[in-house]
């Protein structure tokens, strides 16, 4: 939607980080948001069950952007892409992790 929005304002483009302006994010969040709020419950149980699932933590990441993209209020936008911004934090922590332990024969 922010690629379509681009293309019909040319002279008023919305970059990736930036807020959508409020009736595309009004569409946005109508067609998708139960589908991101599924998207971030379905990763939290995996995350649960399995703490150190860096695959879903970049998953639920990137649900937390798009749910970011659905929110009226800056401060509620800015708490998502911080929390997307500590789950990439995680990951690199738990990759790091990875590398250095110890391979078991296969």
């Amino acid at each position: 939607m922010r690629s379509e929005y681009n293309r019909n304002n040319i002279r008023k483009q919305v970059r990736d980080t930036d807020p959508l302006p409020p009736k595309v994010r009004e569409q946005y969040a109508e067609k998708y948001s139960a589908l991101v709020e599924e998207g971030i419950k379905s990763l939290d149980d995996a995350i649960r069950l399995r703490p150190d699932y860096d695959d879903a933590m970049a998953y639920l990441n990137l649900l937390y952007r798009r749910k970011a993209d659905m929110v009226g209020s800056e401060q509620e936008r800015a708490e998502l892409l911080k929390q997307a911004d500590d789950l990439v934090d995680k990951i690199k922590v738990i990759k790091q992790k990875k590398l250095e332990a110890p391979q078991q024969p296969s």
